[in-house]
């Protein structure tokens, strides 16, 4: 009952919250008095919808929700791969170490001007997102190789299992929830990034790429109704994915 509780008043103060912010926001736009500077709060919204109307929204939403799976699938395997490797194998760890420490300390607009000259712009948000995720996922699964419980493996020792029965039945499924911390932290770093990325590179079909025509466009309502859209997408995949580690099952090691 405490529980169910705890959830209601969480959603009403976070309710309240939203409130408080538009009011502020609405006030904020009556004193200033310029909708170029910051339009009111209804107006974003009916500009919002009527973006949605049009065929290029649908098909700018989508080539960027792709472009962000596909970012996602593509830094997923690798990060897995290198986090397993580094966790497991010292010198996989010397040897990956200035690639993870490159990839995320490199500015972002560095990586996404140099993906313009190697890419073409359709393939450029894809590679930044790949580039700023891929260190998250593998920090994330190496930490859990690391954190491993030793007394597991100690038993895998005495049941004689060899190193691809331990990797199997003890190391991925002890790694698997910092797997899914992991991807529950890049999904919005995700669709940051690959946003980003579409307004410099300009795709013909992407979000990115109306949010920098509008700003040419000092359509100031518009830049904030697709930046409404993207938070709104981000939060849906968030809310998929947490719906999904809620009821996903995993076997613990069986040994």
């Amino acid at each position: 009952m405490k529980a169910f509780t705890s959830k209601i008043e969480k959603r009403i103060i976070g309710l309240l919250s939203a409130a408080l912010f538009i009011i502020i926001w609405k006030i904020a736009s009556i004193r200033i008095g310029t909708d170029i500077i910051l339009p009111a709060p209804e107006e974003v919204l009916l500009r919002l919808f009527s973006i949605m109307t049009a065929e290029t929204f649908r098909q700018a939403v989508g080539a960027t929700a792709l472009r962000t799976l596909y970012g996602l699938i593509i830094s997923f395997v690798l990060g897995f791969t290198a986090g397993i490797a580094c966790g497991t194998s010292r010198r996989a760890d010397a040897f990956l170490s200035p690639v993870i420490a490159i990839t995320r300390t490199a500015p972002v607009m560095s990586i996404i001007l140099l993906a313009m000259i190697w890419f073409k712009t359709d393939l450029v948000p894809v590679f930044v997102g790949i580039l700023m995720i891929f260190p998250i996922l593998t920090a994330n699964v190496k930490q859990g190789v690391k954190s491993v419980d030793r007394k597991l493996l100690e038993l895998g020792t005495v049941y004689r299992l060899n190193r691809s029965e331990v990797l199997r039945e003890i190391t991925i499924p002890s790694v698997i929830p910092f797997v899914l911390a992991g991807l529950r932290s890049s999904l919005g770093i995700a669709w940051k990034v690959v946003i980003a990325a579409e307004v410099l590179s300009q795709p013909v079909h992407a979000m990115g790429t109306g949010l920098q025509f509008s700003q040419m466009n000092l359509e100031t309502a518009e830049v904030m109704a697709w930046t409404v859209t993207a938070i709104i997408l981000s939060w849906l995949s968030e809310s998929a994915l947490d719906l999904l580690i809620k009821h996903l099952k995993w076997e613990a090691p069986l040994v």
